[in-house]
């Protein structure tokens, strides 16, 4: 028996044609289907990574946020306390004069130094806080250099407000510690309206500062490029 002409006659029939195209089908078909798998398993592999590359951003840009407002309100913390520091210890001062105890007086005015030293220390530092935290206006509002003038009478700043109270207080002191010196009614009324004008000055800068600094740090987040 001739196996091959066999064979060849087999192929060449109906039936072998058949056979034939139905085996070539079959790996064709499986050779496409394999192909479009492996291509949809690749778009599947792109799609997930875009999606993880996304989050990824998104919670890059989260945890700079978080940075920034974090570093930012400990900053804005720092000055704010600075500030009901120094005005608390000011002003008790002033109730030691008010009280007649000018000895208690002189004692807490010496813990109150202390204070202005490193507010005068911090002072350019809070500034340009300030100035970067939140704005211009803010640190202006803070300090404007309005305190060059010795004479300065009404101040528009939070150091302006401080310096003109501080003398204030401080003449206040020195005429109660002088048997020929009296407080009178009148010097203590000028020194209360002006610890009152810094009290509410203080106040009204804190919770603004906290409030643009919000306002601020989610501009930045927003802002192209970020």
């Amino acid at each position: 028996m001739n196996t091959p002409n066999t064979l060849w006659e087999f192929l060449n029939s109906k039936v072998g044609l058949l056979v034939l195209g139905f085996t070539l089908s079959t790996i064709i078909g499986g050779i496409f289907v394999n192909w479009i798998g492996q291509k949809t398993w690749e778009q599947q592999i792109a799609v997930e990574q875009k999606r993880q590359d996304f989050e990824w951003e998104r919670s890059r840009k989260f945890e700079m946020l978080k940075f920034k407002l974090d570093e930012g309100q400990k900053s804005l913390e720092e000055i704010s306390d600075l500030i009901n520091l120094r005005f608390f210890r000011l002003h008790k001062v002033f109730e030691n004069v008010l009280s007649g105890n000018p000895k208690a007086a002189e004692e807490n005015w010496r813990n109150y130094k202390k204070t202005v030293e490193v507010w005068n220390v911090k002072l350019i530092i809070n500034q340009n806080k300030l100035k970067r935290l939140v704005s211009v206006e803010v640190a202006n509002q803070f300090n404007n250099y309005e305190t060059d003038n010795p004479n300065l009478k009404s101040p528009s700043s939070m150091h302006g407000h401080f310096f003109v109270s501080h003398e204030k207080v401080r003449a206040l002191l020195q005429c109660a510690k002088r048997e020929s010196c009296v407080v009178t009614r009148e010097m203590r009324r000028d020194v209360n309206k002006h610890m009152r004008a810094l009290d509410t000055f203080s106040d009204t800068f804190v919770d603004n500062v906290s409030t643009l600094f919000l306002e601020r740090a989610f501009e930045l987040e927003d802002s192209p490029g970020n």
